[in-house]
């Protein structure tokens, strides 16, 4: 941290109280049984051992009941209700689930202190805006310290960025094909759901996924199997969705003796978990924070059968809000984001727990990193990544900055993903949108000369300009379009398509992310809406309330099974354990 932010903290030594409606769209198509079986049946490794395990870790003591912090939705069919048998039709043991208990109560002892936790609400634009304006006030310091850092200065001896070559991506796309998109809401082997409005509604299933804190991100294993839960408490639980959704694993990080809050993270293979967040002092507190005092935070990687902690990855000195694990030329990275402005590409053993070297992404003007998506169909050489109010396009083997895609939102842009676009319009539907004078028309937009494309979705906040917590701009998503060069040493272009905007749209917040299923956007709000924008029409096919007055944070769709997922800070608007809502 700076000397100006180590000036603003206070020492002292207590204990901490804190602990760690769609035009022309067809009914859905049932998915044939065999294809069904097919994907179903494909558990990973990891699942199978968890299962086999059958072992919660924590105290045998009675549970508390806890907020339910996630939400797991369905497709409905709008001829019948789903019932019970659909449930054991859809989660294997159904009936389970009215015996099971999701997780003994913690034994620490601060945790009747929870009441007292500083809500991640804090983290709204209008009380975020000082950091960042000193963030930014910082930004020539910053350049100094980089280049006094050896291992920073030498990549920046670099004099020239490696140009652009066509044919050797297109060479590292044909040996390293993508598997982003195993399936969208067009893939017919799957029952992914693909239509959202009002003749098919959403509802919720009788299931609780709780914990005692906000849920501050989810991920899912490559085989759909479980779902991970990330919490600012410090805690991790799995949850396996084809039994009910039971937990079979909660991990907290029993050798750290600080206060841990756990943002995103990845299940790895070989029964492993990597995980980020944040790390606080427990015997500081920050005046400009209004929090625990923030200690370098570092990645975390978890094995998820024990629960012990194998790695720890310093590097970070601030808040790690994405981690993701990809392989590029046959090795494996983990590449991560932070609040402190670095992008970071760590390069892991064979096994992923030992770290045979780091390298920090070198532009020297980021003031926060959000969230990465890697290109596709250029074998993970370049990736997208949300930096302050821009988009930015990094050569992720060189580990060097290429275009700065500026102001995508007045405050700051938070997420940004690929997505395969199942919706885009034909040859025909282009010629005849050619003759018509709307600016805003996606159809308008192509590549004449025949280069390569990607779809792209970002969400960003607003400046508070008018008072505060109000801006002047109101919120929105927004589709853009990638162009790749055609020749060497070409320039990458961003194309806005269309910006997805409601009045009622409200996201003026961070550490949110939206997901599409490459028909729709699903992108959450700070009153505890999700809302179902069309990305064909632009129009809002939806509107999900659940969850309580506040953030929802993340918001994933299942790959084959028909449900979606969504965590908040709060609770479920509906406090009965086994209630359904219909939509």
């Amino acid at each position: 941290m700076s000397e100006e932010h180590n000036n603003s903290d206070i020492d002292i030594d207590i204990e901490s109280p804190f602990v760690d409606q769609v035009a022309e769209e067809e009914p859905t198509t049932p998915v044939p049984t065999a294809a069904k079986q097919a994907v179903t049946e494909s558990l990973s490794k990891e699942t199978r051992k968890l299962r086999k395990k059958k072992v919660l870790d924590s105290d045998d003591e009675e549970e508390k009941v806890a907020k339910p912090d996630t939400v797991v939705r369905v497709s409905k069919s709008p001829e019948e209700d789903m019932n019970e048998q659909d449930f054991a039709d859809l989660f294997m043991n159904y009936n389970s689930l009215t015996d099971h208990q999701i997780d003994h109560i913690d034994t620490d002892d601060l945790m009747d202190e929870l009441d007292r936790l500083p809500p991640l609400r804090k983290a709204l634009v209008n009380k975020k805006k000082k950091k960042v304006a000193d963030r930014k006030s910082r930004a020539s310091a910053k350049k100094l310290a980089i280049v006094k850092s050896e291992i920073i200065s030498k990549y920046l001896e670099k004099k020239t960025i490696e140009p652009y070559d066509p044919e050797k991506v297109n060479q590292l796309a044909l040996e390293n094909p993508d598997g982003y998109w195993k399936f969208d809401a067009e893939t017919k082997d799957s029952n992914m759901i693909d239509l959202i409005n009002s003749d098919n509604e959403l509802m919720t299933l009788p299931l609780d996924i709780c914990d005692q804190g906000a849920v501050t991100g989810m991920t899912l294993s490559d085989d759909g199997a479980l779902l991970v839960t990330f919490c600012n408490i410090g805690a991790i639980k799995i949850w396996d969705i084809r039994n009910g959704l039971t937990c079979v694993r909660h991990i907290r990080d029993r050798s750290e003796s600080q206060i841990d809050e756990f943002y995103c993270g990845q299940i790895l293979p070989d029964g492993l978990l990597v995980t980020g967040g944040k790390l606080k002092n427990r015997h500081r507190w920050s005046a400009e924070d209004n929090d625990n005092h923030i200690l370098p935070c570092a990645i975390k990687i978890f094995n998820v059968i024990t629960g012990e902690r194998v790695a720890k990855l310093d590097g970070h000195t601030e808040e790690i809000l994405c981690i993701k694990a990809i392989q590029f030329k046959g090795n494996n990275y983990l590449i991560s984001t932070s609040q402190d402005g670095y992008i970071i590409k760590w390069h892991m053993s064979e096994d992923w727990t030992t770290l045979l070297d780091s390298t920090p992404m070198v532009d020297g003007v980021t003031c926060m990193a959000f969230t990465v998506s890697f290109v596709p169909n250029t074998g993970n050489k370049y990736f997208m990544a949300a930096c302050d109010e821009h988009l930015r396009l990094y050569d992720f083997e060189q580990a060097m900055l290429l275009q700065t895609f500026e102001d995508m939102y007045s405050s700051y842009c938070d997420c940004g993903k690929f997505v395969n676009w199942v919706d885009q319009p034909t040859e025909d539907e282009k010629k005849v949108a050619s003759k018509s004078p709307a600016s805003d028309d996606p159809m308008q937009i192509d590549s004449e000369d025949g280069s390569s494309f990607a779809w792209f979705i970002s969400r960003g906040a607003e400046m508070c300009d008018v008072s505060d917590g109000v801006s002047s701009k109101p919120n929105s998503c927004t589709l853009h379009k990638l162009v790749y060069p055609n020749k060497m040493g070409g320039k990458f272009e961003l194309q806005t398509v269309k910006k997805y905007i409601h009045e009622d749209y409200h996201a003026n917040s961070w550490l949110v992310k939206i997901t599409s299923n490459g028909r729709y956007i699903l992108a959450p709000t700070i009153y505890g809406q999700l809302f179902v924008f069309n990305m064909k029409t632009g129009k809002v096919s939806a509107i999900i309330k659940e969850h309580e007055d506040i953030e929802v944070r993340d918001v994933i769709f299942h790959p084959y099974m028909p449900l979606i997922f969504s965590s908040s800070d709060g609770k479920k608007k509906t406090e009965g354990k086994h209630s359904i809502q219909i939509y």
